[in-house]
């Protein structure tokens, strides 16, 4: 879905003479995890005459920031122009010119009711596909790099791809951000593979990370791959949420290792077994492959 228009969209309901806060565009996108990613959709807008991102201040009434030549002057011009009244940094009575009334159906409720229902479609049973591979996503503003690398017989072939991106990062809603791109570069692999995704499979709050998500959407095995335990708890290696297994934990740095956790149509212990075989730096090999070269898509086209 393309939430950077439906978040401008609400920042338009914002009244001349009123302003509204970073939490208050959160929870009208249906999760105050967003707040951040609505302070980064703000500096990135399109339109300023037509999107009011003026009218966005701090939870107290601080005034944040402000993507403009003039920065900070220029938003305490505006917001006087329209009657708010600034001291001291702040908006002075803040509570009275608070807007939060929001028209809104709460798109990321909707995504997380969509997680929970797809997690019902989850297989956690080999597949053992043909081709073993490793995807990963560079940004710059709003443009996607993806790279798939595909192994074969000891050697790799890759295939790149740039897309503009319709969703912000939030934290638990990377699948939203980025299954759209992979499945862009997966419709131009013919033979069944076995995908490496950097990001999570089933650890993951809702059981559906991005790695879980891109397999059942597109009917893929996948594995994921993380720098960073999200959530749950290591025992002896093994990670849990709760009572359950969803993943284990790889030394395969000098300092920090990875978490690898089954997408979908793979075992746990197969996913494991194949990451270590792939495993010659911090991350397997695909994926290693996969983060330099979409990095390297990133580069020449900014150049």
């Amino acid at each position: 879905m393309d939430l950077y228009s439906y978040f401008y969209d609400l920042v338009m309901q914002i009244p001349k003479g009123r302003v509204s806060t970073y939490g208050a565009l959160a929870r009208a996108l249906g999760d105050i995890r967003a707040a951040r990613a609505c302070g980064v959709m703000l500096s990135q807008n399109p339109d300023p005459p037509r999107i009011p991102c003026h009218r966005v201040v701090m939870s107290d009434g601080s005034l944040g920031g402000f993507t403009h030549p003039e920065g900070i002057k220029r938003k305490i011009e505006l917001l006087r122009s329209e009657g708010i009244k600034i001291e001291n940094g702040k908006v002075k009575d803040f509570s009275k010119v608070l807007f939060e009334d929001f028209k809104t159906d709460y798109p990321l409720k909707k995504l997380r009711k969509e997680q929970e229902e797809l997690r019902k479609k989850v297989i956690l049973e080999d597949a053992h596909p043909s081709l073993i591979g490793g995807v990963d996503v560079s940004y710059s503003s709003r443009n996607a790099y993806v790279a798939l690398v595909i192994m074969r017989d000891g050697k790799y072939e890759v295939i790149g791809e740039k897309m503009r991106v319709d969703f912000p990062y939030i934290p638990t809603y990377l699948a939203f951000r980025e299954e759209p791109i992979i499945l862009e570069i997966l419709k131009k692999v013919d033979d069944d593979i076995l995908l490496m995704i950097d990001g999570n499979g089933i650890l993951h709050p809702r059981f559906m990370g991005l790695a879980t998500y891109v397999g059942v959407k597109n009917n893929v095995a996948t594995i994921g791959v993380a720098k960073s335990l999200l959530m749950g708890e290591v025992r002896e290696g093994k990670v849990y949420i709760g009572s359950q297994l969803v993943g284990q934990y790889i030394q395969s740095g000098r300092k920090k290792g990875i978490y690898v956790s089954p997408g979908h149509r793979i075992t746990l212990d197969s996913a494991v077994r194949v990451v270590k075989k792939y495993l010659k730096y911090k991350n397997p090999e695909p994926l290693r492959l996969a983060h330099i070269y979409a990095n390297k898509f990133r580069r020449e086209d900014n150049a």
